[in-house]
């Protein structure tokens, strides 16, 4: 009998290491040394040639779909400091589908917009949602965007608002 309960102790404690979740990823700092902007990746996602200039994007290593990056985007500002002008650079973005929120944020300053977003949209044929945040200045607008696959957006949505709550810009104010 006391092989049977010590066979069973060990595989009751097999079975509660298997049953704990993966612990979340570390993240690292980031800073763009062209754009000035600053923001905490998780370790080991890789910085990816982007589609577009003005454009930096990161993905988790091996990513098979398109629907899961960190982009951020350096534009000029157009159209004044508004919300409208804010949003036609926002959705002029990426392939966006819709919107569930689009709100102005509290650091909004006489000098900068701040726009919080979530939005949905597909790559690759992969639909994804993401949260995203939007600076203003007068010479440049700034974009952060996390996405994730839509079927995995419940988990990753806490990942992707860590992500974009450390999104600092760079200079956007002047020439």
């Amino acid at each position: 009998m006391t092989r049977s309960l010590l066979l069973a102790l060990c595989l009751a404690g097999i079975a509660a290491g298997c049953s704990r979740p993966a612990p979340a990823p570390a993240f690292v700092d980031y800073r763009d040394a062209e754009a000035g902007f600053s923001l905490r990746h998780p370790a080991g996602w890789q910085r990816q040639s982007a589609s577009g200039a003005g454009e930096v994007r990161f993905v988790p290593p091996g990513a098979e779909s398109r629907a899961e990056f960190l982009a951020v985007f350096t534009v000029p500002s157009e159209g004044g400091r508004n919300e409208s002008s804010i949003r036609r650079i926002v959705f002029a973005l990426l392939p966006i589908h819709g919107v569930s929120g689009f709100q102005q944020d509290p650091r909004t300053t006489e000098e900068m917009l701040w726009f919080k977003f979530e939005v949905t949209g597909s790559s690759g044929g992969v639909e994804w949602a993401s949260v995203g945040l939007a600076a203003a200045g007068a010479a440049r607008t700034q974009v952060a965007v996390c996405a994730k696959p839509l079927a995995r957006w419940r988990d990753g949505q806490r990942q992707c608002d860590e992500i974009i709550r450390s999104f600092r810009p760079g200079p956007i104010g002047g020439p």
